[in-house]
């Protein structure tokens, strides 16, 4: 999906349910939330949330996250222009897989459920709550483009990923900017090596890959280069 250059953008990374962080977050950012819980004084700007908008909060900030995001995409949102973006992260995929049964369920994947996919039990016993998810889930992206000119470009996906893959719809390509390699399941391996792609490829211009998926306490540029940025986390 290519953006339209008519509007600034802010791009936020993974909200894990941190409804209160995001909030403050947008009014640092000039926006202000009206007693009804709606995003203004947009003037020029629109928003990108990079994915992982759920799981790892607790259920009563984990529906408000789902309630404000869900009643903003409507206002901000119609037919002819489009001021949030949301992009899907690996949390919404596989909550979304848990939740419509798409997900074989064994010992290890009823693991994982618990441990790391909390929103699934919320959404099991809020039928409301689970339609408005499957909705959004339904109208995310797995990649947003901003171009303008040959000069400058700004690729924006939830999780790093090889150049070949970015931009790319394919299945093994949404795939991988949907999740990269897991820190969890190669512990003691340094951010570098693992995803060591990110350096190798890193070019020195003024095309950018914005990502999420991986907390880091500040911003990261590879190679000091202007290829890949990380995007903190709310």
């Amino acid at each position: 999906m290519y953006l339209s250059n008519r509007y600034s953008y802010i791009v936020i990374g993974d909200v894990h349910g941190c409804i209160d962080e995001l909030k403050l977050l947008l009014i640092t950012n000039g926006f202000k939330i009206d007693k009804n819980g709606l995003i203004t004084n947009l003037s020029n700007k629109s928003i990108i949330l990079l994915g992982d908008f759920i799981d790892k909060a607790n259920e009563e900030k984990l529906t408000e996250t789902i309630e404000f995001i869900y009643r903003n995409y409507h206002y901000l949102n119609d037919r002819y222009n489009q001021r949030l973006y949301l992009i899907r992260g690996n949390h919404e995929e596989m909550v979304y897989r848990y939740i419509t049964n798409r997900i074989e369920l064994n010992s290890k994947t009823l693991e994982n459920k618990r441990k790391y996919y909390n929103t699934s039990y919320l959404l099991e016993k809020n039928s409301s709550l689970k339609d408005k998810f499957l909705e959004l889930y339904n109208n995310s992206y797995i990649w947003l483009k901003y171009s303008y000119g040959i000069e400058f470009s700004v690729s924006m996906t939830h999780a790093p990923c090889m150049e070949k893959y970015l931009t790319q719809d394919t299945k093994v390509a949404h795939a991988n900017m949907v999740k990269s390699a897991s820190r969890s399941e190669n512990r003691g391996v340094s951010l570098d090596r693992l995803l060591s792609y990110l350096i190798d490829e890193a070019k020195d211009n003024n095309h950018y890959h914005i990502f999420g998926h991986l907390s880091q306490p500040n911003i990261r540029r590879y190679k000091k280069c202007k290829n890949y940025l990380l995007k903190l986390a709310v």
